[in-house]
């Protein structure tokens, strides 16, 4: 007679390394060196007021938590892949919470980009949005969910 228990132990190590090995592949953080990105004029500070702000958007928006993670996950993806420059760093950073939406959300919570655009009190186009959407997944190969501290909760729980 086999353990059930033993079962859902092998089942949760599978589930765990699965999301370990990709976490390994895919996750890249920016690398600050003299207070700023290497390879780009971001100031380590200029990031975390970009990730502070992303945390009031997402709470705006009413997104779930793991949205918020996962859109920093691409912000930070993205920003240790090129050399972004600062007058872009807001429109990358709410491309990337939209992007986490439209991944993470149901339909109804998420709002046309106009309509964020218009709820986040930032002076981007539905235009610059899109081209900068492309931009991203070109840049990360369409591959833009990475795991976030938020599965591995879920996974254990």
């Amino acid at each position: 007679m086999k353990n059930p228990e033993v079962g859902a132990s092998r089942r949760l190590d599978g589930l765990l390394e699965a999301a370990l090995a990709r976490e390994a592949r895919l996750w890249k953080v920016p690398v600050f060196k003299n207070g700023s990105i290497q390879g780009a004029d971001i100031s380590s500070f200029q990031h975390q007021e970009m990730i502070l702000w992303l945390r009031e958007m997402s709470q705006l928006f009413q997104f779930l938590p793991e949205t918020f993670a996962l859109g920093v996950g691409v912000l930070n993806r993205l920003l240790s892949s090129v050399k972004a420059q600062p007058k872009y760093l807001k429109c990358i950073a709410f491309t990337s919470l939209v992007l986490a939406a439209k991944i993470n959300e149901e339909d109804e919570v998420i709002g046309s980009v106009k309509q964020l655009v218009v709820l986040s009190g930032c002076s981007f186009s539905t235009a610059e949005i899109l081209r900068m959407e492309r931009i991203i997944l070109d840049k990360l190969h369409w591959d833009l969910y990475t795991a976030t501290p938020v599965d591995f909760i879920h996974i254990v729980s």
